[in-house]
């Protein structure tokens, strides 16, 4: 319990140290005069974007959940995809969100493993398309991302593809399981649990996923997009192509929320695209504001969820 809030004071405090940062490079009035001019329009495109976005990654959910034969309707895993939302908000890195969506799955349906197991490969192919997808952008307008910035999203891509056809294969599950010291490390670090999750879904159901995160991905470009014009950026499509899959894999990184994390990263890479720092960082909190707005709606499903339960649980103790 100590290393848990030792853990999320760390975390609140990298948040505090990241936001003192950009607010030295930035002047706060102009950020604050830059969202006060934010067209209310175009924030309600991104936040309509930004609810589909949930819908389209409920369907990948379904898809592998169906994949190891977990029947859950559609609506049930949108519910959990936006109290997951809520807890991306409130706990520290941006993959809180997902235990708590796997947890509650988990006790409705009693399969927790093949539960656990969808959700690491959901968020799996979501960073592996849009990985994809800053790659294929970044050479369509040279100058766009340094080379730096663009030798790390090819570094990342690589990795993922290397880390995902490895755990398809047998033997790093038979590893994971064997006596001695590799194979006690690898199921400390979870590699038989990892491993078993790729090789349980055949190249249909890892199509269909896929289609499902590209789909999704445009959304997150979209909604991006649809801020930007809600603060006058006229910026080529390839810009944010380039810019946000990079800033959606920074969100992993622990912080409170993601705040610190998600301005510092807009601040520096959309600069490399002439865009002055206030404005990036009132982007930035744009983002953060729909984000925020999702996860107040998660919030209230979750209380609501919460209490039909509990409600349930009486009514069944009052039956015995």
């Amino acid at each position: 319990m100590k290393r848990g809030r030792l853990r999320g004071l760390i975390q609140i405090a990298v948040s505090a140290l990241l936001l003192a940062l950009i607010l030295r490079q930035v002047q706060w009035a102009e950020v604050w005069a830059a969202l006060r001019q934010m067209d209310a329009g175009w924030l309600a495109v991104a936040w309509g974007l930004f609810l589909i976005g949930v819908g389209v990654r409920a369907v990948r959910w379904q898809i592998l959940l169906h994949a190891l034969e977990v029947r859950r309707p559609l609506r049930e895993l949108m519910t959990w995809y936006l109290v997951g939302g809520f807890f991306n908000v409130i706990l520290p890195t941006g993959f809180g969100g997902d235990v708590v969506r796997a947890a509650e799955l988990a006790q409705d349906s009693g399969r927790p493993a093949r539960v656990v197991n969808s959700v690491i490969v959901d968020r799996y192919l979501g960073i592996i398309v849009l990985l994809a997808m800053g790659l294929i952008a970044a050479p369509l307008r040279p100058g766009t991302a340094s080379a730096l910035t663009v030798t790390l999203m090819a570094a990342l891509f690589a990795a993922g593809l290397a880390a995902g056809w490895l755990l398809r294969q047998p033997w790093p599950a038979k590893l994971a399981r064997r006596p001695g010291l590799l194979g006690r490390g690898l199921k400390r670090l979870g590699g038989d649990a990892l491993a078993d999750a790729f090789t349980a879904y055949d190249r249909r159901a890892l199509g269909r996923g896929l289609l499902a995160s590209l789909a999704f991905n445009l959304l997150q470009i979209g909604w991006n997009v649809a801020l930007g014009w809600g603060l006058g950026l006229r910026l080529p499509l390839v810009v944010y192509l380039v810019c946000v899959p990079l800033t959606a894999v920074a969100l992993l990184l622990p912080a409170f929320g993601g705040l610190g994390v998600r301005e510092l990263t807009y601040v520096g890479l959309f600069a490399q695209a002439g865009v002055p720092p206030a404005t990036a960082l009132a982007l930035s909190l744009g983002v953060y504001i729909i984000t925020v707005a999702t996860g107040l709606v998660g919030g209230v499903l979750y209380l609501t969820s919460g209490a039909r339960r509990l409600r349930r649980d009486r009514e069944g103790g009052s039956d015995d």
